[in-house]
């Protein structure tokens, strides 16, 4: 049985959720596609998150799915983490929320991004990406205990009834301009060899909004 590339979009939030429904309506013939929403909200006019949450039923409703992809995404600095997680927020321009967090500060925003989830309206989210990846089998195990049946890591996909599976992800969110084509062109080549041998880890393609604002210290 023939395995098709699993399609994501992140960063997807009340800001940005209007022009990313314009790409989805040009991309998304035969493709459906996992969408990283960020929960976070403060500041947002009520009529701007009524109609994101409207959208976010509506993509539901196209056949997409749902993702919660952290509280803020951006990572809150008053938060301690272990020297990785330091060194993670330093590579990824303190995007990567959870990095190097205890239990209880990861089961804190977890919370956090739960309860923000349950002001758009849209139902239970259909699995959970930690931001940039940055995750850990604590972090993992936390998920499967609020009862996500999904959970993407870097390079592995998780389903409550299927398991894991490796993955290989497409991404040139954060890469300097001159690395973009290289990306591009790995993926185009990855594609077309995994048509025919799909037995190979299982491609993942990925798209960002633009770069956010930097990192606050």
């Amino acid at each position: 049985m023939h395995c098709f590339p699993v399609y994501e979009f992140h960063d997807i939030n009340a800001e940005n959720f209007a022009n990313i429904a314009d790409f989805l309506k040009k991309s998304s013939i035969n493709k459906k596609w996992n969408l990283m929403i960020i929960p976070f909200n403060e500041g947002v006019q009520p009529s701007v998150l009524k109609a994101f949450g409207e959208q976010l039923l509506e993509w539901k409703g196209e056949g997409h799915s749902l993702y919660l992809h952290g509280y803020r995404h951006k990572a809150e600095p008053i938060l301690k983490r272990s020297l990785l997680g330091r060194l993670a927020l330093r590579l990824t321009n303190c995007e990567s929320e959870f990095a190097g967090l205890s239990k209880e500060d990861s089961k804190m925003l977890l919370a956090k991004a739960l309860q923000e989830w349950q002001k758009l309206n849209a139902g239970e989210p259909q699995g959970f990406v930690p931001p940039a990846w940055y995750g850990s089998k604590m972090l993992f195990h936390l998920c499967k205990d609020l009862g996500f049946e999904n959970y993407n890591s870097r390079f592995t996909l998780w389903n409550k009834s299927k398991g894991s599976r490796f993955s290989v992800p497409f991404s040139t969110a954060g890469l300097p301009r001159f690395t973009i084509p290289i990306v591009n062109l790995c993926e185009k080549i990855y594609l077309k060899i995994y048509k025919i041998f799909n037995f190979l880890p299982m491609p993942r393609i990925v798209r960002h909004p633009k770069e956010g604002s930097k990192c606050p210290h």
